[in-house]
Parts: C-alpha cells; structure tokens; sequence
C-alpha cells in the first residue's frame, strides 16, 4: 500500500496539479488515511478496489480530491471547488497519459467529465460526513 501511495503521490506531483501542495505536505501515514481511492469512504473496499482499476489513470487527481474532503470544511463553496478542482485534475491526468492523436485520450476526458458529475451529484453526503468527523475531532480535543 505503500509502494503504491508514494507512486501515486509522486504522479500529483509530477503532473502539477491543483492542490498538490496540500498532497505533498502531509507525512505518509496521514495520506495513508485521508486516501481511500475512488469513491466515498461508506461504500464497500471491494467496490472503491474495482473503481480504482477504472479510474487508474486518474488515481493522482483522486489522491487530492481524498486528501480535499478529508479536510473539508462543510461549505457548499469548497465542495463545488474541490470538485471542480479534481475535474481540471482528471483533464491533467488524461492528456499526459495519451498523446493527443489517440481516440483513447478523449474517452478519458469524457470519463473525467463523468466522474466529476457522479461527485457533483453524490458527493455532498461524504462531504458533510468528513466535516462532522473533523468537527467532532476538534471538539474531542478541546
């Protein structure tokens, strides 16, 4: 697991895209357990497994959109940003895994479309559930 994280995180990298700071900054035992792949965390391992192996070339713009709502901060704002955000990402990630003369690149630029829409439309419950987790975190500490 990881291997696997440190080649995905170095892709966000690489591929410079939005958000990767906030990827780049974390220890990897915390990226460890914002990153649960493609998917909201309530659906089963073996269904966000399957996923990953669909949406593997845009597994780096799914680490920032994990680590994104792991710290979500509960506004319609952010949500609709981080969504966009892995959008932009996803578009990143299409266009360097396929020269542009490859009918396959463009299928994934609709992919990426399609897996913005799901989490525009399904989105918003792992959204609002990541910032009650966070706030009851907080107030644990307090």
């Amino acid at each position: 697991m990881i291997n696997a994280l440190t080649s995905i995180r170095q892709d966000v990298a690489r591929l410079r895209l939005l958000g990767a700071d906030l990827v780049l900054a974390l220890p990897t035992d915390t990226l460890a357990k914002c990153y649960n792949g493609t998917g909201p965390e309530f659906l089963p391992a073996e269904i966000r497994h399957k996923l990953d192996e669909l949406a593997n070339p845009f597994l780096p713009a799914v680490m920032v959109h994990d680590v994104e709502f792991e710290f979500s901060d509960g506004s319609v704002s952010s949500f609709h940003a981080a969504n966009l955000r892995l959008l932009i990402n996803c578009l990143s990630c299409a266009r360097a895994s396929m020269p542009w003369y490859s009918w396959r690149r463009y299928v994934l630029i609709l992919e990426a479309y399609s897996l913005y829409r799901a989490c525009q439309k399904f989105g918003w419950i792992a959204w609002l559930s990541a910032f009650n987790k966070n706030k009851n975190q907080k107030g644990n500490h307090e």
